[in-house]
């Protein structure tokens, strides 16, 4: 894994703060105090690390898109034994909600308006959002 680790050093009258930053490719982080007080300042040091447990992305083939009638939705990699997905306009509003038991799935657009929409992927280990067109 790529780190990039960053030290920052705040000192405010008699406080002293420092901040570790390790940056990692997925951007999650966990946060570690790793000392407090030394003689009589009061010295806080953390340590900011890729969090390792988290679960993987999901791995998704959306097609076509832009989509005319029917969307195609290939999960090459689905935690778990189902997949579940919300379709939501750009206001937010909810147009269908439906739980997938197959990894391979299509979404009916053929009533739904021309213009752009969200698509919320969720297996048992992660979460994901698309943006698809529809004609």
């Amino acid at each position: 894994m790529k780190r990039n680790i960053y030290s920052l050093s705040i000192l405010f009258a008699l406080s002293v703060s420092s901040i570790c930053l390790a940056q990692s490719q997925n951007h999650e982080y966990i946060i570690e105090e790793l000392f407090n007080r030394s003689e009589g300042l009061e010295i806080n040091t953390y340590a900011l690390y890729p969090d390792n447990n988290i679960k993987s992305e999901l791995s998704v083939v959306l097609y076509p898109n832009p989509v005319d009638d029917i969307l195609n939705v290939n999960i090459k990699a689905l935690k778990g034994d189902k997949v579940s997905y919300n379709l939501m306009d750009m206001s937010g509003k909810l147009i269908s909600v439906k739980e997938e038991k197959n990894s391979t799935f299509k979404i009916n657009m053929v009533n739904l308006l021309s213009g752009v929409y969200i698509l919320v992927l969720q297996d048992e280990a992660s979460k994901k959002s698309y943006k698809i067109i529809k004609k």
